[in-house]
């Protein structure tokens, strides 16, 4: 008996202590967050909830993504309002016994206020804060965070700073891949694509606003390089306004001056570019850069009482703002579940470009999968 109790008390041990963090995995979590907002904003405190991706770089560091999203309403109770958080940062591990673990993290994050007047703007902070985590299993833990959110200015009284907080429960779900830490010899291979998520943009009449976007990619990958081409069409859940410039009109929904109203329902854009790869293991960052052609779909331009030329005059103003170059950026991680298949998380970004329907940088949040359907090099014999 006092074997086997020496025994079960081993193989605890040894399954507690596993259940930590480690190097490569990737936690997946969800949460419900309750938010205090500052003060000078008049809005009511309330309760959203989110979800988290994490990339654990060694068993004490980790890189995550954060994305928040909170329903509330101004003091007086007669706007709704709605607040999205996207944060970005790291966090880091201190074990606390075998279980458990103290948190502390710090990065970005980007706070979306909408969708009227005088709650139509987006904040740049940072975010400092602590945390737990504890472990039930292997792969499963609870976490709790509470942060701090930053900003050196006030959008409503000057010489004034802005402070948000946030506590958060939830739990967490580890990754643990196949061959850890060994990776998979991805070199020299022809991959096809699919990606899907959330096109983030808005005009100069509207605030930004998440909208699906779907797509295919190829991607031939060298050493630590690799080239990418791909397609890709986001779907307005509804349609978009837009205002352009149009001498022949006497107003448009934005006042008197002489501008016409243009309406559209999507956005397809073709981008070419280089990523990088800079460590080859299961669990790999990359980031690249490139070039887009991006197209808005179906313009329409508001042009009551107009004749025909007014009208052809209007579209073609329409149409010349509807098509760009851009530059973009993207970031992500990959799992490498063998050398011919992988998954992918990313955000991309685009630059901005003047006279177009869409104002400023868009962004992009990005799920998918690649297949290699075989090699790109070809091997070389010699005949004697």
């Amino acid at each position: 008996m006092k074997r086997l109790v020496l025994l079960v008390g081993f193989v605890t041990l040894v399954a507690n202590s596993a259940a930590a963090q480690r190097s490569q995995n990737i936690e997946f979590g969800g949460f419900g967050s309750w938010w205090r907002f500052d003060h000078s904003f008049l809005i009511k405190n309330g309760f959203g909830g989110g979800a988290r991706i994490g990339y654990n770089l060694s068993d004490r560091i980790s890189l995550e993504v954060t994305g928040d999203y909170i329903p509330t309403t101004n003091l007086a109770a007669t706007q709704d309002i709605t607040v999205s958080t996207v944060g970005a940062g790291l966090a880091l591990n201190f074990p606390v016994g075998d279980q458990s673990s103290i948190l502390a993290s710090g990065g970005y994050s980007r706070m979306i206020f909408g969708k009227d007047p005088p709650y139509d703007f987006t904040e740049h902070m940072v975010y400092g804060g602590l945390g737990f985590r504890l472990f039930v299993s292997h792969h499963l833990a609870l976490r709790g965070d509470a942060r701090a959110q930053f900003r050196w200015d006030n959008p409503y009284y000057t010489n004034a700073t802005t402070i948000q907080a946030q506590a958060s429960l939830g739990a967490s779900y580890f990754f643990i891949p196949p061959q850890q830490g060994r990776g998979f010899n991805t070199n020299f291979n022809w991959y096809w694509g699919a990606q899907g998520g959330f096109f983030v943009s808005k005009t100069n009449t509207q605030p930004y606003v998440y909208d699906p976007i779907a797509g295919g990619h190829w991607l031939i990958t060298s050493r630590r390089t690799a080239l990418y081409v791909a397609y890709e069409q986001a779907f307005f859940l509804s349609d978009a306004n837009a205002v352009i410039f149009d001498p022949n009109s006497s107003g448009c929904s934005v006042g008197a001056a002489p501008c016409r109203d243009v309406s559209f329902n999507g956005v397809r854009r073709l981008m070419f570019g280089v990523l990088a790869y800079p460590t080859q293991k299961v669990i790999e960052p990359f980031g690249g850069g490139g070039f887009a052609l991006m197209q808005i779909l179906n313009p329409v331009v508001d042009c009551p009482g107009c004749d025909l030329s007014q009208f052809a005059q209007a579209d073609d103003r329409a149409n010349e703002a509807s098509s760009k170059a851009f530059f973009w950026l993207a970031g992500g991680l990959q799992i490498n579940y063998s050398s011919k298949l992988n998954v992918f998380a990313q955000y991309l970004m685009t630059s901005s470009a003047s006279n177009f329907l869409l104002l400023s940088n868009t962004h992009s949040l990005q799920g998918g999968v690649r297949v290699s359907l075989g090699t790109s090099k070809e091997g070389i014999t010699e005949r004697h």
